[in-house]
């Protein structure tokens, strides 16, 4: 008797609290396992390590996702960094991610996916938020696309904690990218040596 295929569902969803690789802790990954491209808002319920719930605190998602403005193209996927605040946020260690609301928007997939990196005054990729000068931003798909880019700072890591964000600044102007290009987006003076990481995520597109 031939076994049937199972289908897979319609969104995966992947919470890591601490990232082994040095990159961003406490990302939420959801990939989009079908053809139409969406604009999901999530709900989070954090809980501690033993599994109980914490209910003073407070999650967002530095990209929006609980607010339901990032895009999810079909077949792609979506990242976020989650920002836990209020009594017990150290404590966090995982969350329950509920689909409270999903929206099909006209967005193509990707071929590709868009990309943000911190470039140094010689716009070369750098890790040192003292050789933060710049936001490389390239765009690899033959179609514009619209990206909202944000600047993530973070707290000193405790022992093995997760490193909690502390503060996130997002560029006042959607970043418009033509088809199959690339731009350098400078910091102003006062905000150099702060930030850890930049972040960003798709819009609806406004480039025409």
């Amino acid at each position: 008797m031939k076994r049937r295929e199972r289908k897979p569902p319609p969104f995966n969803v992947q919470y890591t609290p601490v990232a082994t690789d040095g990159s961003l802790d406490q990302v939420l990954t959801i990939k989009n396992n079908t053809e139409v491209s969406v604009q999901p808002t999530l709900r989070f319920t954090p809980y501690d390590v033993y599994g109980r719930e914490l209910p003073h605190v407070t999650t967002q998602g530095v990209n929006g996702s609980h607010v339901g403005g990032p895009v999810l193209p079909a077949g792609g996927t979506l990242l976020d960094v989650l920002r836990f605040d209020g009594q017990g946020s150290h404590l966090v260690r995982g969350v329950r991610v509920e689909l409270a609301a999903v929206e099909e928007v006209d967005h193509p997939a990707l071929e590709q996916d868009v990309k943000t990196v911190m470039i140094d005054l010689d716009q070369k990729a750098t890790a040192d938020p003292e050789d933060f000068w710049g936001i490389g931003v390239v765009n690899p798909n033959p179609f514009g696309v619209t990206m909202r880019v944000s600047l993530v700072e973070l707290e000193d890591r405790v022992r093995d904690q997760p490193r909690q964000v502390s503060d996130v600044v997002t560029l006042t102007d959607d970043v418009d990218m033509a088809s199959m290009s690339n731009h350098v987006i400078w910091l102003p003076e006062d905000v150099r040596g702060q930030f850890h990481e930049v972040v960003h995520h798709l819009r609806m597109p406004s480039y025409a």
